[in-house]
């Protein structure tokens, strides 16, 4: 595994305002509650809506995650994340690729990627990849069947990987277990009654796993 950055965190939130919107939770709040509850990774997955509402979100959401000293991305859009001057842009599988992201917003964003499959799984300049679904998720529907939980012991490439659709406080072990660097939730926290105490939950099911060993936790 290649050098990682200090601030890509095991457990990631990806701040989707789909989903928000879909429970009617406050997304804010939400990330708010995730970072009170240790979390100091977040992506703004900002599609569907105004440039106006995006930006507001983008703007409150950098804010708390900077003032925590977190990693701070925007999901497909690099021209979102060069005005919010986020530290990264995570893109799609089917969308821009690095080297025009590079070309577009610069050479310093930290780039993820979204795989659904072990063979999409990038290697440089990507700094980390989501896998999967590997359970039940209701916002990562339409991706085919769930992933075996194998897909994260022989990945092709070192890139870090985190494990992406239903994880849970009772799976999330087994997917680091398994190889994930880390896990990656949406509804998970955003539809929990209370963000900062499920993030909590997150990591004690994560405590003491040595490949979370220098960390940024």
């Amino acid at each position: 595994m290649g050098e990682i950055d200090p601030r890509q965190d095991p457990l990631y939130l990806i701040a989707d305002v789909a989903t928000a919107d879909g429970l009617g939770v406050d997304l804010v709040q939400a990330v708010r509650g995730y970072l009170s509850g240790g979390g100091r990774m977040v992506s703004l997955r900002a599609q569907g809506i105004s440039d106006g509402r995006a930006l507001r979100l983008g703007r409150e959401i950098a804010a708390m995650v900077a003032s925590v000293g977190g990693l701070f991305l925007v999901h497909r859009r690099a021209d979102l994340a060069v005005i919010l001057a986020a530290d990264g842009v995570h893109l799609p599988s089917d969308g821009l690729t690095p080297r025009e992201v590079r070309e577009v917003a610069g050479h310093s964003l930290v780039l993820g990627q979204s795989a659904h499959r072990p063979k999409e799984v990038p290697g440089p300049p990507v700094a980390f990849a989501t896998l999967g679904p590997f359970f039940e998720s209701l916002s990562k529907p339409g991706y085919g069947p769930a992933l075996s939980l194998s897909a994260l012991t022989d990945l092709p490439v070192t890139t870090p990987v985190y494990a992406l659709g239903g994880v849970t406080p009772e799976n999330a072990r087994h997917c680091v277990e398994a190889g994930a660097f880390g896990i990656a939730v949406v509804g998970g926290i955003l539809g929990a009654p209370d963000p900062a105490t499920a993030t909590a939950s997150y990591f004690r099911a994560l405590a003491g796993l040595p490949k979370l060993n220098g960390a940024s936790r």
